[in-house]
């Protein structure tokens, strides 16, 4: 009985959790406001990682050397390449090619790290089937400017032409404001993904370093953002969010990718759970707001777990305590409420929201995902990359959907 009312407490707390905060959220201003006339301070290294494939990169290269913002270098990591050939020279563009295959993300991010040109105050890291309109980096140095050493962009779907690419850019949405742009605004700080994030340099090739002590004793580094968005607020960071930021991110077009891309995310959530909780102790003793919601939002169960082990509470419930089935039906008509009232808050595009009757084929796509847990300790199970497209097709085609954010990137 115990266990089952604790259980029932937890899933009813975060079911409720995101849209109480988005709630919140909806009453407290950016206090980073958009000032084009200020100077622009930071210099960026943007670096792009791929592996075995540097074709997709391209259509990123050429998206950041159009920035308007004249301080960056662009470093394009080219892993397990076989004869890559440069298609741009600019001086803005350095293609760095190891001698030998790294097969690590970490292990590129080194490897640039280490082949720098000149001065840079940050690094900007990319996966090679981003996008960024020319705004990207003037957006990022007003944070920078107001004093965050680490902000997360807002990730976008690129892709929502296919049923599950719809239903993935759902989940995008979802979490881009519940756990990036709520947390932020609420005085906390938002979670950071794999890509379009900005961390100051010393920062970065301190937890890259940190990082490649793992990689060199077991071979295989898994989701070194979530473990450094953690050591950053453990040591009294606030992590920003620049909703204006906008970068394209590809979503996975067949439900092979959903098992693999999961299967990663699951034992990334399972190995930093217990990180997680150790910031939340910490953040109570020392009264650190930022520590323990940051902390309580990246505990949050993937949604697919908190929605599944609900029901579960909900049917044993029936037969050893009905309030427990009452209160968690309570709490999933909220959630239900809350899901669809924040993918509205974030502006989720039409054929996005016309994909959720289809959550139920995408539920099961994740469920292979549990299979594949202990195969990210060894392997990375790198997402496939396939759909290429030019920064400008994607801007003309989506840029109304961000209408409210103008003002940030007017000239």
């Amino acid at each position: 009985m115990g266990i089952l009312i604790f259980l029932s407490l937890v899933c009813g707390f975060y079911l409720v959790f995101p849209f109480t905060i988005s709630l919140v959220s909806l009453f407290l201003p950016d206090e980073v406001k958009p000032d084009s006339s200020q100077e622009s301070v930071s210099d960026f290294a943007c670096i792009i990682t791929a592996y075995k494939d540097i074709d997709m990169a391209w259509p990123l290269v050429r998206s950041l050397l159009a920035q308007r913002y004249p301080n960056f270098h662009v470093y394009l990591v080219a892993d397990a390449v076989q004869h890559p050939f440069q298609q741009i020279f600019d001086p803005k563009f350095s293609l760095l090619v190891p001698p030998a295959a790294l097969n690590s993300k970490v292990a590129s991010l080194d490897y640039a790290l280490n082949h720098l040109l000149g001065t840079h105050t940050h690094v900007v890291v990319f996966d090679p089937d981003n996008l960024v309109p020319d705004h990207f980096l003037a957006v990022i140095d007003r944070y920078h400017q107001a004093g965050f050493a680490l902000v997360q962009g807002k990730r976008i779907a690129k892709n929502i032409d296919s049923t599950y690419a719809a239903l993935d850019a759902l989940g995008e949405y979802y979490y881009d404001y519940a756990v990036r742009k709520a947390p932020y605004l609420i005085g906390s700080s938002s979670t950071i993904a794999g890509s379009g994030m900005s961390i100051q340099m010393d920062l970065y090739k301190e937890n890259i370093a940190g990082e490649m002590e793992e990689f060199r004793q077991k071979g295989v580094v898994v989701s070194e953002d979530k473990s450094l968005q953690l050591q950053m607020v453990n040591r009294g960071y606030r992590i920003g969010y620049a909703a204006a930021a906008i970068i394209f991110d590809e979503k996975i077009r067949s439900s092979e990718q959903i098992g693999k891309q999961r299967g990663r995310w699951l034992n990334s959530y399972f190995r930093h759970s217990i990180q997680a909780l150790g910031a939340f102790g910490r953040g109570v003793l020392r009264a650190d707001w930022n520590a323990m919601l940051f902390s309580v939002a990246v505990l949050m169960p993937p949604m697919v777990v908190l929605v599944g082990l609900s029901f579960l509470l909900m049917f044993v419930g029936l037969f050893v305590k009905i309030a427990v089935t009452l209160s968690l039906l309570a709490a999933l008509s909220t959630f239900v409420v809350g899901f669809l009232g924040i993918l509205l808050l974030n502006r989720a595009p039409r054929p996005v929201l016309a994909a959720i009757p289809q959550i139920p084929r995408f539920v099961l796509g994740q469920i292979s995902g549990f299979l594949n847990i202990k195969r990210a300790n060894k392997d990375f199970m790198a997402t496939e990359h396939t759909y290429k497209v030019e920064i400008e097709d994607v801007w003309q085609a989506r840029s109304k959907e961000f209408g409210y954010l103008a003002r940030w990137w007017r000239k």
